[in-house]
């Protein structure tokens, strides 16, 4: 059964948002927007999810493409919400209209998925909105820490990144193991975060050698600017001293290629691979743990830990 049911029926669950988005909103050129947006996805990772976890945990309901499409319209609003915030991506469709449309179609979309928990039939709705709601704000939280940019410690760094990326993979896991079974895990909600922060580790690692979207240009709090500023190494100090003249690529390095050789014998890039590894030990170790047969176990690590060492 659990073979079967493996993947997330990707179709179906664009039929359920396209549905649901349709008959919520009423103004055509609002709708039109949210439709252009939501069809932007290629992929819905928070959908997936949501699935495998109710699936792992016995699931075998329908009701599940609309809890999954739930999560993924929350994800795709947060998305959008941190683009604005942070006045990045300019290659997406949301960053190409007036900005105060793109927000109001976001917090459209938000409450949207608040609503489609509200039609959940599962005698564990209650739950799920309780779960949905705390991990959304927490997400909040989170991204409100990021923006401020104030962060000085590893440790501050690693509990920003667990709030706003951990809350939502953390959100997405356990409302489908909710709709399972009732059963909201504490180990779920633990081995969520370390994941959330292999994740966003492995995004800042692929930014790092991305000349149009590099968060330490903007001297951006990271775990790779923390390591930077400690000084290691000469190599730390000048991108150190770099980031903080605000010079362009060129200008200081002559290219970007010397740019991305200066940031391998730094050893930042050496430093966010171990960050990651004992992020996903972490969570491998957790994931053991489940209360779950060898098959569902399995399960779990193949989607959640091979898919971010394959990264």
């Amino acid at each position: 059964m659990i073979a079967i049911r493996l993947h997330l029926d990707y179709e179906d669950l664009i039929q359920s948002l396209k549905a649901v988005i349709s008959s919520s909103i009423t103004n055509k050129e609002l709708l039109q927007l949210i439709l252009s947006f939501s069809e932007t996805k290629k992929t819905f990772p928070f959908g997936q999810l949501t699935h495998l976890h109710y699936t792992a945990f016995g699931g075998e309901d329908k009701e599940i493409i609309h809890l999954s499409a739930a999560v993924e319209l929350l994800a795709l609003s947060f998305d959008i919400l941190d683009d604005l915030e942070d006045l990045d991506n300019f290659e997406e469709p949301w960053m190409k209209v007036n900005p105060s449309l793109s927000l109001n179609a976001a917090t459209a979309m938000y409450t949207i998925s608040l609503q489609m928990l509200h039609e959940l039939s599962s005698e564990h709705k209650w739950k799920i909105m309780s779960t949905f709601q705390r991990f959304a704000l927490q997400a909040m939280e989170g991204q409100h820490i990021d923006l401020q940019n104030e962060i000085s410690t590893e440790d501050e760094c690693i509990s920003m990144i667990e709030k706003k990326s951990g809350s939502l993979i953390a959100l997405a896991s356990l409302t489908g193991a909710m709709l399972a079974d009732g059963v909201g895990l504490d180990c779920i909600e633990k081995y969520s975060y370390q994941i959330g922060l292999a994740a966003q580790i492995e995004n800042d690692y692929r930014d790092l050698f991305h000349v149009h979207k590099n968060d330490l240009a903007a001297h951006k709090k990271s775990l790779a600017l923390l390591y930077l500023n400690r000084g290691f190494n000469d190599h730390s100090k000048e991108l150190s001293e770099f980031i903080s003249s605000k010079q362009g690529f060129a200008d200081h390095f002559g290219s970007i290629e010397a740019f991305k050789s200066k940031l391998l014998q730094s050893g930042v890039v050496h430093y966010l691979n171990v960050m990651k590894q004992i992020a996903i030990q972490k969570a491998t170790s957790i994931i053991r743990d489940l209360p779950l047969n060898e098959n569902q176990i399995e399960l779990l690590k193949s989607h959640l830990i091979i898919n971010q060492n394959e990264k």
